[in-house]
């Protein structure tokens, strides 16, 4: 008669307390004080013994822990191994508002390694207590709504000209959900900012040349290299007839086709291709007599043009002096090189008379 007080069934299911799952695993070392495994679940279930007092068990959960503080180990090394790769700089702060760390990129922003300001406070790594205000705000918004935010700021560290960032920041919490610091991204969006300020100004200026030019009375059109027009004025409409007029006033020439507007396109097209700077000409069609001057604006691809029409009298007037100075002028040069011509002969005539007076003189002595 067996004299077992358990049954198989209860001794194996206390043998899993001690991660023993098969006979394979009751290899009866006697560390716990017991002879063989099966004694050691027995007194377990008496309550006199422990699962902590298994040997085994022990060594088992101590290589678990090595392992997982390896795993642990790798996990942190690979991100920060991530975050050193990321060229935008990253700093993360405890829930006091102190550095608790940073990437490669944040070491090099603000020039100082994380052992020189590690546990200090974000201003005394990028030197500016305009940015210590500001990111106290932030962090005292965060703790209220949690989420992320980005907030343009503009600082100036050390011996640096201003800069203009975004900051994207965030809470940190636990498995509880408890706040337990903050990261934060750094962008530097300084030329982006300028090249936005700078296209600001371009277009205003652009806006304000094309208001301008809508108010000048000779005509102008601006038109690419497939004969589009980008910008045109009402006076250039005007010159092409009511009909044209009339679509001008309701929509615009942007987008129009030249070659259906001017009987001369062809002279822009040429104009384009040969990358001149300049071109002027007098172009006459169906009774007007216009001045052409086209130019480039962008070679190859934009040109521009003004049309003057010379049947205007002011502009009559003004094209007849014009011309009349540039006749004088070409006169004038003419005259001179007659004159240089004239004088470089009569140079040349004394010259040889003096020789042949010599010579005379010579033969009579």
């Amino acid at each position: 008669m067996s004299d077992q007080k358990y049954t198989d069934q209860q001794l194996q299911q206390a043998l899993t307390y001690i991660e023993i799952f098969d006979k394979a695993g009751e290899i009866d070392c006697g560390g716990c004080g017991y002879k063989t495994c099966r004694e050691f679940a027995a007194a377990m279930l008496d309550g006199i013994a422990r699962p902590t007092m298994c040997v085994e068990l022990s060594k088992k959960v101590i290589e678990k822990l090595k392992k997982r503080d390896r795993e642990l180990r790798e996990t942190l090394f690979f991100q920060q191994e991530l975050l050193d790769s990321i060229a935008v700089p990253i700093f993360r702060e405890d829930k006091n508002g102190l550095l608790a760390g940073c990437n490669r990129a944040f070491e090099e922003f603000v020039g100082k390694k994380l052992s020189a300001i590690k546990g200090k406070s974000i201003d005394q790594s990028i030197g500016d207590a305009d940015f210590e205000k500001i990111n106290e705000k932030i962090n005292q918004s965060l703790i209220r709504s949690g989420g992320r935010q980005i907030v343009e700021t503009r600082f100036a560290m050390p011996g640096r000209d201003e800069q203009v960032v975004e900051l994207h920041k965030a809470v940190l919490t636990d498995r509880a959900g408890e706040i337990t610091g903050f990261v934060c991204a750094i962008f530097d969006i300084t030329e982006r900012v300028r090249r936005n300020e700078e296209l600001v100004l371009a277009r205003e200026t652009a806006e304000l040349s094309v208001s301008l030019l809508q108010k000048v009375p000779s005509g102008f059109v601006i038109v690419d290299e497939k004969l589009k027009i980008r910008e045109a004025n009402r006076a250039f409409a005007l010159m092409m007839g009511a009909e044209i007029v009339d679509l001008f006033d309701m929509h615009g020439l942007r987008g129009a086709d030249l070659r259906a507007l001017f009987p001369q396109h062809q002279m822009f097209a040429t104009f384009i291709r040969s990358g001149e700077e300049t071109y002027t000409r007098d172009v006459e069609w169906e009774g007007h007599k216009v001045k052409l001057a086209l130019y480039a604006i962008e070679r190859g691809k934009t040109a521009g043009a003004i049309l003057l029409d010379l049947a205007a009298p002011d502009v009559k007037k003004e094209e007849v002096r014009l011309r009349a100075e540039k006749v004088i002028r070409e006169n004038l040069e003419t005259v001179q090189k007659i004159a240089n011509l004239l004088g470089e002969n009569a140079s040349r005539t004394e010259n040889a008379l003096s020789s042949v007076i010599k010579l005379f003189s010579e033969d009579e002595k």
